[in-house]
């Protein structure tokens, strides 16, 4: 049923143009009985946030099954998925450009990234990427984990607002904003300067709370 929803409602949306008048009337028209819609979502923000966190918990899943993802190092692992992700977002584009069509600065926080950010730090967690995150303080290594996943977090940001003013055929150049972003993050998060390291955290910290 949840995909179901979601399918309809960017099917809405990309016809009208907008949100439905309501929930009632949106399952109405579907012909989806109102109570397995709030099963799934508590409103059609939920919706839109789902729609980003699903298609990076699927890309994950298609990746994991093939021999070539669990011989990686971590960095291409991640890098791995940053392509699939964007790959797999391409079927939904029409959608996002309308809901996002108003977001002007990658830095501005939405509600629609609160559950990918959940899942981005969940997966980022099963990584090791960053050498310095391994101080032997406690409180030190726990604030480097969370600053490198702020960090690595911004850049899917970033690379996610490029890609919706992308025109670039097969949107090539997203594809080299990621490489050349995300290889620089990870010669960064793996410097043995800690400083470095603890600055840069607290400061996404301090913007991505």
């Amino acid at each position: 049923m949840r995909k179901e929803i979601l399918t309809q409602y960017m099917s809405y949306v990309n016809e009208h143009g907008k949100q439905p008048a309501s929930v009632f009337k949106f399952c109405k028209e579907f012909e989806i009985n109102e109570s397995e819609f709030y099963d799934e979502f508590a409103d059609f923000s939920g919706i839109e946030s789902a729609v980003l966190s699903d298609v990076w918990n699927e890309s994950i899943s298609t990746l994991q099954v093939q021999s070539f993802y669990s011989e990686c190092s971590d960095s291409d692992k991640l890098l791995s998925v940053m392509y699939a992700y964007f790959e797999s977002l391409k079927q939904h584009r029409s959608f996002l450009l309308l809901r996002f069509k108003d977001w002007k600065n990658p830095k501005e926080k939405m509600d629609a990234f609160k559950e990918l950010k959940k899942q981005v730090f969940l997966y980022l967690n099963t990584l090791k990427l960053s050498e310095t995150a391994n101080t032997g303080v406690g409180m030190v290594d726990k604030t480097l984990e969370k600053g490198s996943n702020a960090a690595l977090f911004s850049n899917l940001l970033f690379v996610f607002h490029y890609w919706l003013n992308d025109k670039s055929k097969g949107f090539e150049k997203t594809d080299a904003l990621i490489e050349k972003l995300f290889l620089l993050s990870f010669e960064l998060l793996g410097s043995k300067s800690l400083k470095k390291a603890f600055d840069l955290g607290k400061f996404l910290l301090a913007d991505l709370k």
